[in-house]
């Protein structure tokens, strides 16, 4: 039994559509149509020379930068390689930036949050009211965090 497709398929085979009669060309044939076809073929011609100019640059930058980097070499006393870039400790401390430092743990994050704090002190020439205040209540001025008893002075 045939399918529903191979049906269709069978109906036009070494037929064209009787809808399509012709395809037109894609070439312009106005005197506008050619000449935006003529500006458009001038700056894609533009535009890869300029890349090819650009990427001659670069080229050209590079091998200055390998020479430079040998002359270091040179001068440093290490080995010259073609590139002018060395293969030592210092290229993977570039590549992966400096060492970290450990994390810290879990008791020492805790010493730090809950140490005790160190006493403030009191400024009589700029906390004039805190000064009398510390000869008049002393207990208040200690709930504000001044002249606290223990703790690391």
């Amino acid at each position: 039994m045939a399918s529903k497709f191979f049906k269709a398929f069978n109906l036009f085979k070494g037929k064209v559509s009787p809808t399509i009669k012709s395809v037109k060309p894609t070439v312009p044939t106005t005197k506008i149509g050619k000449a935006m076809r003529d500006v458009n073929t001038t700056v894609l011609k533009t535009k890869g020379s300029m890349k090819k100019r650009s990427q001659d640059f670069d080229r050209e930058i590079n091998k200055v930068k390998s020479s430079l980097g040998q002359t270091m070499q040179k001068l440093k006393g290490e080995k010259v390689t073609e590139s002018g870039v060395s293969k030592g400790k210092d290229r993977v401390n570039r590549r992966f930036g400096s060492p970290k430092p450990k994390p810290k743990t879990n008791v020492q994050k805790i010493k730090e949050t809950f140490a005790p704090k160190g006493l403030k002190k009191i400024n009589p020439q700029k906390q004039k009211g805190l000064a009398k205040l510390k000869k008049a209540r002393p207990d208040v001025v200690r709930k504000m965090g001044y002249m606290k008893k223990g703790g690391v002075v």
